[in-house]
């Protein structure tokens, strides 16, 4: 699709405001020249008295340009929103939230960037700390310490009390919330703060100099790089495998360029995509090879013990020892842990540990290994392994395409159907997936090109981040002249389906999918799962979990807030039809939704 601009210029241009923008006049228009100097595009918001002096600020001082103000329609979808924007975008998302009760909305979206360590800095109004400024309900939405509601999931908080500080405090929690590993951080600025006339100048630093940087890339010890090499080139089947990378497109090349130095396999971890689909020694969706491998390296992977099979079912935890198996952990992991949270699972079981930024890690590798490759022996070794698992490639590939040409006999419409038929309607289009099913992901279909080709699932596991941050990836997909897609639950969309109004306010394209099983179907499955253990009737474990009598219209819905809509859709034929009509919406700038009643798995 062609690259454009958002239509944010035209529909919310300030008027009145002749002439070049003034010198900032209060401590507000002070912090939004700071926060456009840093490079922030968009803020996010839902609006609040709290924190209306920098609203002010940023549309009448600074014209509602970088960054520019994007309303949303509740603060989880606002945060999302920047969450979203910020793993495409590759820079820090920005959001603004109405004290207390704003920031209590906003906080199943903060810790879902902090689970999924993505770079946000979000503001919030406070106070007034002054009790002779506040009115009745300040008291009711202001606290003597107001990021303590976040502060067990963010990576720093602070609530400035001077203009001096304030400008500080943002400085330093834009390069915290950029340096890897990558987290929110959250500073509360107090109403009167804000509203402060400026007694004379407060200069803004060069916020070019290092010192408001990110440090350079960590890279692990030389020591360790040469073990983990040693334990690949040994090893009769190393496997690689990867996580989200922070969803850098840079990540691609050299984690290609190691699988094929070692003669790895790789397979992705369950949540993210970060290697194409059709390289010959990718095998994603071969249930053996990890139980074959002897040497496993983890690249960025969020919990190693999860990945290596550490954990047991519900009856119980496996051996917490993997005596045939080498396990290379190369992440910042060490970096990223609070005791509030156990995000990131049980202690890695690593028997290397590479603590280093993973893109600068698969260098060292690289290096390393090659050194080592021209070695004859060593070489012919690599080559009789990737000519295996080439074979092994093409076995799995050819199963799983004989798969999808029975599901293609399929007159209505399972998880894996609508992934094939939405895979044909897009074929030859660059594309970003912003949100998918992950249970019932057919492996083999959709051709991943590496990372960023998909952003991964809602770490944190809270329902409601995916049509806001669909949203939020849908602009900065666009603006990269690529076409923005999610696949998206329906409990995702009955919770957040206001994010759509800020899409077409804005005319920001998005093609969202609605897998409309009509039931929050994860909790449905453990209710049958109970069921069966406790030996009772499995006909009741749709009760408190089914949505349905009445079936929510999620296409009516949709149109509500502007988009185009099709739904609901129970056959193969109606969703063919459908999806070439919504690609052909989306690539003229619209929103397009389809709701897809998906075949429910009993």
């Amino acid at each position: 699709m062609n690259n454009r601009t958002i239509k944010t210029s035209e529909i919310e241009t300030p008027v009145g405001l002749a002439g070049p923008r003034p010198e900032p006049q209060y401590v507000s228009d002070v912090i939004v020249d700071l926060l456009g100097a840093l490079g922030y595009e968009y803020v996010t918001l839902n609006p609040g008295s709290s924190f209306r002096g920098l609203h002010d600020s940023l549309i009448n001082h600074h014209r509602n340009q970088t960054p520019k103000v994007l309303l949303c329609t509740h603060e989880e979808i606002a945060v999302a929103f920047a969450h979203g924007y910020a793993k495409v975008a590759q820079k820090p998302g920005l959001a603004i939230c109405h004290n207390l009760v704003g920031l209590m909305h906003a906080s199943m979206a903060v810790y879902d960037a902090w689970c999924d360590r993505t770079p946000l800095l979000i503001l919030g109004g406070a106070g007034p700390s002054d009790p002779n400024w506040r009115r009745w309900i300040d008291f009711t939405h202001s606290a003597s310490t107001q990021g303590e509601l976040v502060r067990p999931f963010v990576k720093w908080e602070d609530e400035p009390t001077t203009p001096a500080a304030a400008i500080s405090s943002i400085l330093r929690g834009h390069k915290i919330a950029t340096t890897p590993p990558y987290g929110p951080v959250y500073i509360a600025l107090d109403k009167i703060l804000q509203e402060t006339a400026l007694a004379g100048p407060l200069p803004l630093p060069d916020v070019k100099l290092p010192r408001y940087q990110a440090p350079a890339s960590i890279c692990a010890d030389t020591a360790s790089i040469a073990r983990a090499a040693e334990a690949l080139l040994s090893a009769k089947l190393p496997l690689i495998a990867a996580g989200s990378l922070a969803y850098d497109p840079r990540a691609t090349a050299p984690l290609i360029e190691l699988v094929e130095a070692t003669g790895a396999a790789y397979i992705d971890q369950m949540n993210h995509v970060s290697f194409p689909s059709r390289h010959p020694q990718n095998l994603n969706g071969d249930s053996q090879i990890l139980k074959e491998a002897d040497v496993v390296l983890a690249v960025d992977v969020l919990d190693v013990p999860d990945l290596v099979g550490l954990y047991g079912d519900e009856e119980g935890r496996r051996p917490a020892t993997l005596p045939n198996l080498t396990v290379i952990d190369l992440s910042l992991n060490d970096f990223a842990f609070r005791s509030w949270s156990r995000v990131g699972g049980d202690i890695s079981p690593a028997d290397i540990r590479l603590l280093a930024d993973p893109i600068a890690g698969l260098r060292q590798l690289i290096e390393a290994v090659k050194s080592r490759t021209a070695d004859r022996e060593i070489a012919a070794r690599i080559q009789a392994r990737i000519a295996k698992l080439t074979d092994r490639h093409r076995a799995l590939r050819a199963h799983q395409a004989e798969s999808a040409i029975t599901r293609a006999n399929e007159s209505g419409v399972s998880r894996a159907r609508l992934v094939d038929m939405l895979w044909h309607a897009l074929k030859g289009r660059e594309y970003v997936l912003s949100g998918r099913s992950i249970k019932g992901w057919p492996e083999g279909v959709w051709e991943f090109q590496g990372v960023g080709d998909y952003l991964g699932a809602n770490v944190g596991g809270g329902i409601g981040y995916g049509p806001g941050a669909s949203v939020g990836a849908a602009l900065a997909t666009h603006r990269q002249g690529k076409l923005p897609v999610a696949i998206l639950g329906d409990g995702d969309m009955v919770m957040s389906a206001a994010a759509l109004w800020t899409a077409v306010h804005y005319s920001i394209p998005l093609l969202a999918i609605i897998d409309n099983n009509l039931s929050f179907m994860n909790d449905e499955e453990h209710q049958r799962k109970m069921a069966r253990h406790r030996e009772r009737p499995l006909e009741n474990a749709w009760i408190g979990t089914a949505m349905f009598n009445p079936e929510i219209d999620f296409a009516t819905v949709s149109r509500g807030f502007g988009a185009w809509a099709k739904g609901p859709i129970d056959t193969a034929k109606d969703l063919e039809t459908a999806l070439s009509e919504a690609v052909a919406i989306v690539e003229q700038g619209g929103v397009a939704v389809i709701d897809v009643r998906t075949v429910r798995p009993w």
